[in-house]
């Protein structure tokens, strides 16, 4: 397979280079309420029934975030109690500036923690769940040999999938009435190179 260029993502994505909103989101609350936001627009107290926070809390964490524009208020509510929606693109970060290193390894450790948090509380309420998502719920190990040119074509495969469903995040009435927010997480890396035998050790 012919090198190609870095995957692309089906919608947009900006990229975080300052190391003071990279630590500003490597927090469990406010990558919790971004999660949360992606739903759909959310008040400080609505946020803080779901995430077993105060309101106090959840207000301050999204006055930061929006600080940034990782979320900012959405139409409707009353006085105090106003909705807040999230970003619409989607984002990345520099982890090989020195000046951000610190703060995007913070971050990542962040992300990952959450991720397989939100796994292991969909497990433990798995069995609650109907036949149909259990059985389309996905959990799974491949090991493959790869170039890294195979492995980006696999990587813009899966982005492909998932955009024609982009949308939907937007507009409530594009769902299908059985629809829920599904979280999708990837992780594909190399091993350590094979270790390297000579003639000597092979003959052996």
């Amino acid at each position: 397979m012919e090198p190609q260029d870095e995957p692309r993502l089906p919608w947009p994505v900006r990229e975080i280079t300052d190391p003071r909103e990279l630590r500003a989101l490597a927090h469990p609350v406010r990558f919790a309420l971004l999660d949360l936001l992606a739903e759909g627009p959310l008040t400080a107290s609505q946020c803080a029934a779901r995430l077993g926070e105060s309101p106090a809390n959840c207000s301050y964490h999204l006055r930061q975030l929006a600080r940034y524009g990782h979320v900012r208020p959405a139409p409707g509510g009353h006085g105090r109690e106003r909705p807040w929606r999230s970003r619409e693109e989607g984002i990345s970060w520099d982890e090989e500036s020195p000046a951000a290193a610190t703060a995007a390894a913070a971050l990542d450790e962040a992300v990952d923690r959450y991720r397989f948090d939100a796994w292991r509380r969909f497990r433990t309420r798995r069995p609650h769940e109907s036949p149909d998502w259990r059985r389309a719920a996905l959990s799974t190990d491949v090991v493959a040999w790869l170039t890294p040119a195979e492995l980006e074509h696999v990587t813009q495969g899966i982005y492909d999938l998932f955009a024609p469903f982009e949308p939907r995040g937007r507009d409530d009435a594009d769902r299908p009435e059985a629809a829920r927010a599904v979280r999708f997480f990837a992780y594909a890396y190399p091993g350590p190179p094979a270790p390297q035998h000579t003639t000597s050790e092979v003959d052996r």
